[in-house]
């Protein structure tokens, strides 16, 4: 339920936002609402979950088939490399780069437009003629005049939507990555097809303003309400806005205990600390000489360095070769090869930032390429070391700084300075109490909103500017119901 990717508690969400909204509806504005609310809330919350991840797979199999690969676009030019990988191992005959990256954006975007389309332009069409329909039907059996010119609503005709422009190649596949391979990309594109599609098709401009109330004042407790809750209780509770995921924590765990156990069960916290941790990492020299290729910072990254204690620094990176003409030590080059597989080869090269050349020299638990590559897998789902997916590097290694800062709290409450295994499993249960409870509370935050003030607002909002307290999208059939009499 932690994971980054995990969508679990986004479907929880939803399930939640479905029945409150659907309540919430029937309670002003009776069957017709209800039923209009759940059949727009149930299938905008399949295609938003699954929809373009749907379309993305198909399109997968045919550009399996054209180019003989699957592979992602995204990159940080210095060290993860996946559409480069391509080119360089297997690249398609007759085609360009840039022809190539147009082609891989044309498959998501199509995706996105396709979803977009259905929840914006298909769903709420048929919805308003399920209630055209059901009131005509009723209206017949009731025996009542019947005025279909009335009841008659004005259906808009769509529009297929177009991609254009002409893009820089990076930007297309930063484009193209952050809409396949990111949760926040994938449901944002889709909202904002969704926003714009359904009040295309409102029936009317109140309807048309309660879904914009609605829709784009949801967008931010579906995405990050509950991380921004979590967040902050942790810092309440520790003095720091992020906390160790409980995946990392258990595999972090394992290590240590097994680590403990091999030196007699107990050590005390100096001894302990100084194994796991290692040294301050200005203590580490680096030989003279390496040659370090420089990344670049991002354009979010500078912005935000306006308001941060410390910069960002910016990736460096050399090769493996570079390295083992430096050092000669045969246990550190081993290290330095175990390092570089924590990453898959860029264009057949083996290569390190200069964190991971620091962190092999600085021997010590934390920094175990082992320890890390479990660490990773689990974050990623083993693509970290995929030569055609793309990880950002700053995520894995705050990761790892969420480790030390785990260790680090350890350290602190160790009784009479010993670290036991009693000590390791306590701030195991701590951390996962408390990653719990804050899930719990970040969770019920965004359900709240989403499932009951929102609505609460919207109703509010269309009472106040009309004087009616009822369904907008009903209105015409209620006008007619009142003129029949």
């Amino acid at each position: 339920m932690t994971k980054p990717d995990a969508m679990a508690p986004i479907v929880g969400l939803e399930a939640t936002v479905t029945g409150g909204r659907t309540v919430q509806a029937a309670k002003r504005g009776g069957e017709n609402e209800a039923r209009e609310r759940l059949i727009e809330e149930s299938t905008g919350a399949i295609v938003w979950l699954w929809g373009v991840k749907s379309l993305n797979a198909i399109g997968d199999k045919v550009l399996n088939k054209l180019f003989g690969a699957n592979f992602d676009v995204g990159t940080d030019k210095v060290l993860r490399t996946p559409f480069q990988n391509f080119m360089k191992k297997q690249p398609p005959k007759n085609l360009s780069a840039k022809k190539v990256a147009l082609i891989k954006a044309a498959k998501v975007l199509s995706s996105v437009l396709i979803a977009d389309a259905f929840i914006g332009l298909v769903v709420p069409p048929l919805n308003q003629k399920l209630t055209r329909n059901l009131a005509k039907k009723k209206a017949e059996t009731q025996g009542k005049e019947k005025s279909n010119d009335k009841l008659e609503l004005t259906n808009k005709a769509t529009k297929d939507p177009s991609f254009k422009g002409n893009a820089a190649l990076s930007a297309i596949n930063a484009f193209t990555n952050a809409i396949e391979n990111t949760n926040t990309g994938k449901l944002l594109s889709t909202d904002a097809g969704l926003v714009s599609g359904r009040m295309y098709s409102a029936r009317n401009k109140e309807e048309r303003r309660e879904i914009a109330i609605r829709d784009i004042g949801s967008i931010y407790f579906y995405m990050w309400a509950q991380n921004h809750v979590g967040n902050l209780l942790n810092f309440v509770q520790t003095g720091k806005f992020h906390r160790l995921d409980p995946n990392s924590a258990e595999i972090l765990d394992k290590h240590l205990s097994n680590f403990l156990e091999s030196k007699g069960g107990e050590m005390s916290v100096e001894e302990f600390s100084k194994k796991v941790l290692g040294k301050q990492t200005s203590e580490i020299k680096l030989a003279e000489g390496i040659k370090f290729e420089t990344g670049e910072i991002s354009k979010f990254d500078k912005f935000l360095d306006n308001f941060r204690k410390t910069k960002t620094e910016p990736l460096q990176v050399t090769t493996l070769a570079e390295l083992k003409g430096k050092y000669n030590d045969p246990k550190l080059i081993q290290r330095f090869e175990e390092m570089s597989k924590l990453q898959p080869l860029r264009q057949g090269e083996a290569v390190l930032t200069k964190q991971q050349v620091i962190d092999a020299i600085n021997v010590s638990e934390i920094n175990d390429p082992k320890l890390l590559d479990k660490v990773f897998g689990k974050l990623t789902n083993g693509a970290h070391k995929d030569e055609y997916k793309f990880v950002s590097n700053k995520v894995l290694y705050d990761k790892k700084a969420q480790m030390e800062d785990y260790i680090a709290d350890i350290c602190k409450k160790a009784k009479n300075g010993k670290v036991d295994k009693s000590l390791l499993r306590s701030a195991k249960n701590k951390n996962l109490l408390h990653s719990g409870i804050n899930f719990v509370a970040g969770f019920a935050t965004a359900a709240i909103f989403l499932s009951t003030l929102i609505p609460k607002f919207q109703y509010w909002y269309t009472r106040k500017t009309t004087g009616k307290h009822e369904f907008p999208g009903t209105y015409e059939l209620e006008t007619s119901k009142t003129e029949n009499k």
